[in-house]
């Protein structure tokens, strides 16, 4: 005999079988179609049914809510995987996890993994480095960008609620972005210690991230904060150029992303110019000297940046620049 069950919240109604099973469920079940009952006039057939439904269910439900653990799923009597077996990682496992997240576009997933590796290893190589520049950076790229979309927006509405609603979403999208940035700010310091390379790129990034709050700031905050983001970019510019030579990509990003700090934040484009065209002309002065093949593709893509801000520079604020 062929039945269907139709679901609700509060119960389980059998049509035109068995409509006193009543009361069996505490969650929303699927609906299931076709099942086949060796005898219809059993009402314990249904609600023994019913009951193995919803232990396939819980099941499933439990490995939803697991913490983040890898999974060994060894399959159980009704098809089910319910082991679980938390594995130690390493920092490796932490680097090609992030890796993964980063090809499926997961940049909030990418995040924690970096997390853990900072966690667990203090100095990162290039490539590191690199994984946690992408990862923070595009959690906080989405945010500034849809920041910027959503006072627009508001600008744009006439009915005083609805502007309300919208200048509130936004500043919970901003204390996103500070908290992001605060996070950052704090898990740089104890990792820069005895490497000039390192900490050169992490008081750039300092900078960077610094430049960032200044978007969202409070008016009477924005000069220390620019004051801030100006010492650490300073720092970062005398470590660069006191130890590494005028081509190497860490250097030519802090020259690039200080010029735009100056162009957008300080709004002294004169300066910017200055400090871009600088750069440029040193770093293609010794570009031949760069024989290492990576180093010489990520200083080429720099200065072309370098060399496409310069012309947005001469043009004076409002011009769209690009970053590292």
């Amino acid at each position: 005999m062929v039945a269907i069950l139709y679901v609700r919240y509060s119960n389980v109604k059998l049509v035109n079988y068995h409509t006193d099973v009543q009361q069996i469920t505490s969650r929303k079940m699927r609906l299931f179609k076709n099942i086949q009952l060796v005898n219809e006039s059993n009402s314990f057939g249904f609600f023994q049914l019913i009951i193995m439904s919803y232990q396939i269910e819980d099941r499933q439900h439990i490995l939803r809510t697991q913490p983040q653990s890898l999974i060994v799923n060894h399959t159980d009597g009704n098809g089910v995987g319910i082991n679980m077996k938390t594995t130690t990682l390493t920092v490796e496992d932490f680097i090609y996890r992030a890796r993964l997240a980063e090809k499926a576009l997961r940049y909030e997933d990418m995040l924690i993994q970096m997390r853990h590796v900072l966690d667990l290893k203090k100095k990162l190589t290039p490539d590191e480095r690199n994984l946690l520049v992408v990862a923070y950076k595009n959690a906080v790229t989405t945010r500034r960008t849809a920041i910027r979309h959503l006072s627009t927006y508001c600008k744009k509405l006439d009915e005083v609620k609805l502007i309300q609603i919208c200048e509130q979403y936004r500043d919970e999208i901003a204390n996103e972005l500070w908290n992001l940035c605060q996070e950052l700010l704090n898990v740089l310091t104890p990792n820069a210690r005895n490497d000039a390379e390192q900490i050169a790129f992490y008081e750039r990034m300092k900078g960077d991230f610094i430049r960032y709050e200044i978007e969202i700031a409070s008016t009477n905050l924005r000069e220390s904060l620019q004051n801030e983001a100006n010492v650490c970019y300073l720092n970062a510019k005398e470590l660069a150029e006191n130890h590494l030579p005028a081509y190497h990509p860490v250097r030519v990003g802090i020259m690039l992303n200080y010029s735009v700090f100056c162009f957008n934040s300080k709004s002294k484009a004169d300066n910017a110019l200055k400090i871009a065209k600088q750069a440029y002309e040193e770093a293609l002065a010794d570009y031949d000297q760069l024989h290492n093949e990576e180093m010489r593709r990520d200083a080429h893509a720099l200065m072309k940046s370098l060399q496409n801000n310069m012309k947005h520079f001469a043009k004076g604020p409002g011009s769209d620049v690009e970053e590292i």
